[in-house]
């Protein structure tokens, strides 16, 4: 009993410890003053309606990015995943631990590649990436891609194929049992996917400061630039809605589709 009592409280801790920080800019995001004092000695409302437009502009440059790099990574990793299960290709093992490999590589590491990638792309089509919106969408989707291949890995691992044979059997096509069966049934391993995409590509600092840049700064790469000379209440009340709205968003995913269909074991 004390035991378990314990563990419960160190869970507890770790917890707290873990959201204090998000919680602290909360709280000072409510702040009648400009000077961060806790608990604040006033409250108001004032700061969230006094955001810069700079920063609503980057915040719409990272919605399209993040929404644009999510569409690139279902759209690839849902093919790729169901042909690393299902394809029986050679090296499946080793194609499956490339296909994941950005998911354990730094963030610095593939924004300097995506950097002197599109350096080549410039050289050879002389098409300029750097500093737009399809530029930070292709970089994303460098992270996105292996998200998505690992929900869908995972979600195939409580898949019943008998179903998709036996519309194979009764007539339909192997596209149309793809569309009619296959896909809603892995339907929330892929949504589950979207949505860590999603958040990952809107986070992300690394790539949007080496590909973005200009009109196609990021809100999270503007907010860094900012702190380091005005760290002002409007700031904070900024962050503090972006911060709630992803709150929502996992609890949303883990409610409707449950994280399971992300973290849940492979079987490639």
């Amino acid at each position: 009993m004390i035991g378990r009592l314990g563990l419960r409280v160190a869970v507890a801790l770790v917890f707290l410890f873990m959201i204090a920080p998000i919680l602290s800019v909360m709280v000072w995001s409510f702040s009648g003053g400009r000077l961060f004092v806790f608990p604040p000695s006033a409250w108001t409302l004032k700061w969230y309606g006094s955001i810069p437009p700079a920063f609503l502009a980057a915040l719409k440059v990272s919605l399209l990015t993040a929404i644009g790099a999510t569409v690139v990574g279902v759209a690839v990793g849902v093919p790729a995943a169901l042909a690393l299960v299902r394809g029986a290709l050679p090296f499946s093992r080793a194609l499956s631990a490339i296909c994941l490999s950005p998911l354990m590589v730094p963030g610095l590491v593939i924004g300097v590649a995506s950097f002197q990638f599109m350096n080549v792309i410039f050289d050879v089509f002389r098409l300029s990436l750097l500093e737009s919106v399809p530029g930070l969408i292709l970089g994303h989707a460098a992270f996105t891609v292996p998200f998505v291949i690992r929900a869908v890995i995972a979600g195939q691992v409580q898949y019943d194929a008998a179903i998709e044979e036996a519309a194979l059997s009764l007539g339909a096509t192997p596209l149309r049992a793809f569309f009619t069966v296959t896909l809603p049934m892995l339907a929330p391993a892929v949504a589950s996917g979207a949505i860590f995409a999603f958040l990952m590509s809107f986070d992300d600092v690394p790539v949007a400061l080496f590909v973005g840049g200009g009109s196609a700064t990021t809100l999270p790469v503007l907010i860094l630039n900012s702190v380091q000379f005005n760290f002002s209440p409007d700031i904070l009340a900024l962050c503090s809605i972006v911060a709630g709205a992803i709150v929502l968003l996992v609890a949303l995913c883990s409610r409707l589709f449950g994280l399971d269909k992300f973290t849940g074991p492979s079987h490639s």
